[in-house]
């Protein structure tokens, strides 16, 4: 997934990159049928306690697949002289507006969509709210727009630490000017939220080769910045779950360092993973990500919508049928979209 499609042959330079697409994917299934799952176990349960702490873990996904858009945008930039193009910006576009239809047809069918006022439409399409998850492609949009204003900034040589504060310093004032004044309806939507991680990003654009090094160099760092943002987020993310007041700004500090650390140790992961048995798997699975993230919720709300099944086998043999499904149907209807040449409409790439 991210607003850079990958390659679609094995043969690839950077396997990390698709390994890495892959781990990520794979944590928005589990992620997402964890959200699920919550409502159906006791509270307090300890298959609740379980997937809530999965669930809390995991909400780096969208931060990470933002984090390596970043690097993956900037470092074609710079080697690129058309910074606006429709090139860059159909591989998003199109699916997006494709997929919003979709969603929408299913709800009407479902029985749960409003009626479409074009301030309705408006929410819709510049917010990403015809489902849950497609917020993820109105910020990829935004990506692909905001990179090439930010080339000043990569091609000079800007200090990282400089990067770093500004970033934070602008999502702060953010922060506080939406909480006291603005009130953005769905903050979550704009890429100014994740700026944090996307300034982590950027800071690495120019260092694709030399990046195991920097990584290696700086993954004990990363590794202490995560348990900080863990210890700050997670106590609260359990209280949020269980609709107890929270201290919102500790919660979203943490949150945000939290996700950019994990965003950035993940490489050091993936390009480990890349040289075990299971990188095949893992970028097999990267190069369909985006196909599986906006396939996946149909697969869970039709499986919630059957009656007596998975469910009835208990909640472990059910959590694994679910995300099995959410998995394979995806990837299914993307190699067959492939074979009927219809994966440049439905999803952005050949």
């Amino acid at each position: 997934m991210g607003s850079s499609p990958p390659a679609t042959t094995t043969n690839n330079p950077l396997p990390w990159v698709d390994v890495y697409r892959g781990i990520a994917i794979l944590g928005v299934l589990v992620a997402h049928v964890g959200g699920r799952f919550l409502r159906e176990v006791p509270p307090d349960s300890e298959h609740w306690w379980l997937i809530a702490t999965t669930n809390r873990l995991l909400a780096w996904v969208v931060p990470a697949f933002l984090f390596l858009s970043t690097i993956l945008i900037g470092n074609s930039l710079l080697r690129n002289n058309q910074p606006y193009s429709w090139a860059r910006l159909r591989p998003v576009v199109v699916p997006y507006l494709v997929w919003t239809g979709i969603y929408l047809l299913f709800r009407y069918f479902e029985g749960n969509l409003p009626p479409l006022t074009l301030e309705r439409i408006g929410l819709y399409l510049l917010w990403g709210k015809s489902y849950f998850h497609l917020y993820y492609m109105v910020l990829a949009i935004q990506l692909v727009l905001l990179m090439p204003l930010l080339l000043p900034v990569l091609r000079r040589r800007v200090p990282a630490w400089l990067v770093l504060l500004v970033s934070i310093g602008l999502t702060l004032a953010f922060y506080w000017a939406n909480r006291l004044y603005w009130q953005v309806p769905f903050p979550g939507s704009t890429l100014i939220w994740y700026l944090p991680t996307l300034a982590v990003g950027l800071t690495l654009v120019k260092q694709m080769h030399g990046l195991e090094q920097i990584v290696r160099r700086y993954r004990a760092w990363g590794l202490v910045v995560l348990g900080l943002g863990m210890s700050l987020y997670l106590p609260l993310a359990y209280d949020a779950i269980r609709n107890i007041p929270v201290n919102t700004f500790q919660y979203q500090t943490g949150y945000w360092i939290y996700s950019s650390a994990v965003s950035f140790v993940l490489i050091s992961v993936a390009i480990w993973l890349s040289r075990t048995p299971l990188s095949a798997a893992l970028q097999f699975l990267g190069r369909y990500s985006l196909h599986i993230y906006l396939l996946h919720p149909l697969v869970i709300r039709v499986l919630e919508r059957t009656p007596h099944f998975p469910e009835a086998l208990g909640v472990s043999p059910a959590f694994t049928i679910y995300v099995a499904l959410s998995l394979l149907i995806p990837l299914a209807v993307g190699i067959l979209a492939r074979w009927l040449r219809a994966s440049r409409f439905l999803f952005g790439r050949a």
